[in-house]
């Protein structure tokens, strides 16, 4: 039986390069860098493969989210009523 993968994934990966093990006053908080990488998954199935943009800050997050989103050709859809109309729109033709 051929399972699909009908899920994609994001990743979001924080540098903790040339940081000490721990800070903080009782030394038990693990540091990050705020820069880091979005990490697109491949996904087969949807004929995404994989991708990846760096991130500078936190604010540059969604920044860097909707870049591997547009590099990789996918549409985000909000309206619950597209799938009706999508499917419409394919009888039609």
């Amino acid at each position: 039986m051929k399972k699909d993968n009908k899920t994609l994934g994001i990743t979001l990966r924080f540098w903790t390069n040339h940081l000490p093990e721990c800070v903080g006053r009782a030394h038990n908080q693990i540091p990050c860098w705020s820069a880091g990488v979005v990490i697109m998954e491949a996904n087969k199935t949807k004929g995404i493969p994989a991708d990846s943009e760096i991130f500078n800050y936190i604010e540059d997050i969604p920044r860097a989210v909707k870049e591997v989103i547009k590099r990789a050709k996918i549409v985000l859809v909000e309206d619950v009523g597209y799938t009706e109309r999508a499917k419409k729109r394919v009888t039609v033709k």
